[in-house]
């Protein structure tokens, strides 16, 4: 193989990394945005058709990891860009994809430790609200409503707005 093929193959890859990883966060921003706004039913359908295809992304990195080997450089960043400087052209192309593969790569993560930040704010809301409506992890304070609902001690009841 040529560095040519080389080239080739190698801005398909990227070119197809970019895509999936710039739609994985277009979608994880649509839920971020959705769960920040407390549009539950625009979370809910985002949800019932997931657009993070990760088998896909880790498949194409996979394939780029192999040619990389195919080529004879290492499965790193070091011989990535060796491989980069041995194939690319005048044009830079392989460069500027594989530099935009990078950013994309971080804009994920963060889009990832957003959600996942939202979603544990939203938890510990939850299970505060619990704690408060049935006296759970306050020992100072009696429940105010049992298991099903009805008021335990009429003198200690709290207001539901307290939740």
């Amino acid at each position: 193989m040529t560095q040519k093929d080389c080239r080739k193959r190698l801005r398909e890859l990227l070119q197809k990394q970019n895509a999936g990883i710039a739609r994985a966060n277009e979608y994880l921003v649509a839920i971020k945005d959705a769960i920040a706004d407390h549009r539950l039913d625009h979370l809910q359908q985002k949800l019932d058709s997931p657009e993070l295809a990760l088998e896909d992304i880790e498949k194409l990195e996979q394939q780029r990891l192999q040619l990389l080997a195919d080529f004879g450089f290492e499965h790193d960043n070091d011989g990535m860009e060796k491989c980069i400087a041995w194939c690319d052209d005048d044009a830079q192309q392989l460069s500027a994809l594989y530099q935009q593969l990078i950013k994309h790569l971080y804009e994920l993560r963060r889009a990832i430790q957003i959600n996942s930040l939202l979603v544990n704010r939203g938890q510990a809301r939850v299970r505060r609200s619990i704690g408060i409506l049935t006296g759970a992890g306050n020992s100072t304070l009696g429940k105010t409503y049992g298991d099903k609902g009805q008021a335990i001690n009429p003198a200690d009841r709290r207001g539901i707005a307290i939740a």
